[in-house]
């Protein structure tokens, strides 16, 4: 049986500005590593949305 986590990105004050995060090199490298495990992920419909800045390729963009 598959194993069900959940998980969720928030400030220690509960609030994040995902306009204006920004997070550096090592710790993005740790997100994606840890995204890249997972069998799917499950969104809102607000925050699907906020993904879908991801499904175009951006010129400014890096390897990471």
């Amino acid at each position: 049986m598959a194993k069900l986590v959940c998980g969720m990105n928030v400030s220690l004050d509960g609030y994040v500005d995902h306009m204006a995060f920004a997070p550096n090199a090592t710790l993005f490298r740790r997100f994606i590593d840890e995204a890249q495990g997972q069998a799917g992920s499950v969104y809102g419909r607000v925050m699907y949305e906020i993904m879908r800045y991801w499904d175009e390729e951006h010129p400014e963009w890096g390897e990471d």
